[in-house]
């Protein structure tokens, strides 16, 4: 009866959840068309989100090392785990910040047009390049120009995919070619495992605290391409470090 019953919680929490961000997206869908591509569209957009995910979920985003935020332009990192880490992201999520995804986002209803109006990048996995000229396809070129033209954030998941909870992927070499490209900072922000606050797979909304480590920032200046095979070794060293602490594992035993 109490697994039921958790199960029947879960799943109210998760409508109330739902009505939430369809009512959030479009509040912000209307605001898209007199505030197209605002600096501050998308940061208000994540923060709105995180108010339903705290009050309905009962989760609180605790943040650790604020100091170590850096002034824009950078590339900022994050271990991805489910498709709740955007509700969770407010707290650290800045002004002037853009996200790279798929074309296919476009597609879903005022998402898409929100996704497009805040002024992110948009590629189109499928195609077998990012168009003529481009060097390193996937939008990494355009991100790079975006981060040498203005003080914007370039948001990031470095594995590429969601983990699901499974472990840390390994990291593709988008984020690190930008930022040794733009020869701009990458600051690295770790997720604690989402399971401690909400047990998707087992349907428990356990609520509680959550938190997220701004760690120090890795300088690029100076680096070349030749830097990125040592690079992206080092940061995935330091996410499995700090997700190990989490865990209560060994470093090797975080990926999945």
């Amino acid at each position: 009866m109490r697994q039921l019953l958790r199960k029947i919680q879960f799943n109210l929490k998760m409508s109330l959840v739902g009505i939430w961000c369809t009512l959030v997206s479009i509040v912000f869908y209307l605001l898209s068309y007199p505030f197209y591509q605002r600096k501050w569209l998308s940061w208000a957009y994540a923060k709105a989100l995180n108010v339903g995910v705290r009050f309905v979920l009962g989760i609180k985003v605790d943040v650790v090392g604020r100091d170590n935020m850096l002034a824009g332009p950078a590339v900022i990192t994050m271990n991805h785990q489910s498709n709740f880490d955007p509700l969770l992201q407010g707290p650290v999520f800045p002004k002037n910040a853009i996200i790279i995804g798929k074309k296919d986002l476009l597609k879903i209803p005022f998402w898409g047009r929100l996704f497009r109006a805040t002024n992110n990048i948009m590629v189109d996995r499928n195609a077998r390049g990012d168009g003529e000229g481009s060097k390193n396809g996937a939008g990494v070129d355009e991100a790079i120009t975006r981060l040498q033209a203005d003080d914007c954030y370039v948001w990031i998941f470095p594995e590429g995919t969601r983990s699901h909870g499974e472990g840390l992927g390994q990291f593709k070499r988008g984020a690190f070619i930008m930022a040794i490209e733009a020869q701009v900072p990458i600051i690295p922000m770790i997720s604690k495992p989402l399971h401690y606050v909400l047990d998707i797979p087992n349907k428990i909304a356990k609520g509680g605290r959550h938190e997220i480590k701004i760690l120090p920032s890795i300088c690029t200046v100076g680096m070349t391409l030749n830097d990125l095979p040592e690079l992206i070794t080092h940061c995935e060293q330091l996410y499995a470090k700090h997700l190990a602490a989490y865990l209560g594992c060994a470093p090797e035993d975080v990926f999945a």
